[in-house]
């Protein structure tokens, strides 16, 4: 066997490893019934009972007090009882990649992430992580906070159908969470913190009255930070595969090397990205009114389309304004950047951004699938 081949299987077997720890995160994400124990709480009923009175004349018995019950310690009176009690193994952060470092015993949900180099810009690659893991989730950024390293996401829906004693429930959970970037004394390390900030649950479509308590709000911190986890070296591992053209040609990313402005991402060379644009454009109702190619620039129109004209081409609704837009058309190490700038001659806010690129990676993504059908 050669070094090669081998290489290669262990390639794939940290792969299908990843994937797997993939497929338990993912089941574990949904609503947990099996949260209390089986049994009754019988014990909850037990009242105080009165002391034995000892008869005049009787000697008093001598008493153990090996069976008392220890008085409570302080902060802990509230603490749940009975039903109330999760019996649920409790959930750890995964560290897949030797480049991923999980902070042990902090209140918070966080992992740190080092680079290569020290010519790297860490913070950068890591929100472009996050804009792509979610972006595959088909979540638009809805804040950007660059002065804070805040990152909102919006709603991140989940449907799942309970088939109970024959009985058929569709159940829809829906969450935003709060990503924030945290500095170290390296500038080669930065954290990246996850925080639960809205939860709603509906099953047959009614809304559930579920407070969520501090310990479930963290467990589905974990949850997601561990999904992001397994995207990270999924992609890593996948990064060193070689890939054909047409799949080069729709792997659209969006990169964070500007915060505030991210640009979109192919990875091919100018010359074939120019010619794929216009196809691309086109599936999410944008239309090529003018371009130069020496400057390296496209005007695009874009109309509002309708609902079956999204659902015919299968990609997410685009929600921009009805309006002109200039596309600049860049170069960088053979790969190809693109940005949209306004009317007012400025470039797209973040949280647009990430939006128009869900769509245009559905776009990217249909193109793909018509090449493979001819």
């Amino acid at each position: 066997m050669t070094m090669s081949s081998t290489g290669h299987r262990l390639t794939a077997a940290k792969r299908y490893s990843v994937l797997a720890c993939a497929i338990l995160v993912s089941a574990c994400s949904g609503a947990d019934t099996r949260r209390q124990a089986n049994q009754d709480f019988e014990y909850l009923k037990q009242t105080i009972q009165p002391e034995l009175v000892i008869a005049q004349g009787l000697d008093t018995p001598l008493y153990t007090q090996r069976y008392n019950v220890p008085e409570l310690a302080e902060g802990t009176e509230n603490n749940p009882v009975g039903a109330a009690v999760d019996v649920r193994s409790p959930v750890q952060i995964l560290a897949l990649s030797p480049l991923v470092r999980v902070e042990e015993g902090s209140e918070n949900v966080t992992v740190w992430f080092n680079s290569r180099s020290s010519q790297e810009d860490i913070s950068a690659q890591v929100w472009t992580l996050l804009a792509n893991f979610l972006a595959d989730k088909k979540v638009a950024i809805t804040k950007l906070d660059e002065t804070n390293h805040i990152l909102e996401t919006d709603w991140l829906i989940n449907h799942d159908t309970f088939d109970e004693f024959k009985e058929v429930s569709e159940y829809e959970l829906k969450q935003r969470y709060k990503f924030t970037l945290l500095t170290a004394k390296s500038k080669r390390t930065v954290g990246l913190q996850v925080d639960l900030i809205d939860h709603e649950e509906r099953l047959e479509g009614t809304k559930v009255d579920n407070n969520l308590s501090k310990g479930d709000s963290r467990r589905f911190a974990v949850q997601m930070l561990n999904l992001l986890n397994i995207y990270y070296e999924v992609d890593r591992i996948e990064g060193h595969n070689k890939e054909t053209a047409e799949q080069k040609a729709s792997e659209l990313k969006i990169d964070f090397v500007d915060q505030q402005h991210p640009v979109i991402t192919l990875n091919i060379p100018f010359d074939d990205a120019w010619k794929l644009l216009p196809r691309v454009l086109g599936k999410v109702g944008m239309l090529v009114e003018d371009e130069d190619k020496l400057a390296a620039t496209m005007l695009v129109s874009f109309d509002e389309q309708s609902d079956k004209f999204w659902a015919d081409n299968k990609i997410t609704p685009v929600t921009l304004a009805e309006d002109d837009y200039r596309i600049q058309v860049g170069e960088i190490k053979g790969h190809t950047s693109i940005a949209f700038f306004g009317e007012d001659k400025q470039p797209l806010s973040a949280e647009t951004m990430s939006q128009l690129f869900i769509s245009l990676k559905d776009a990217a993504d249909a193109l793909r699938a018509e090449k493979a059908a001819e």
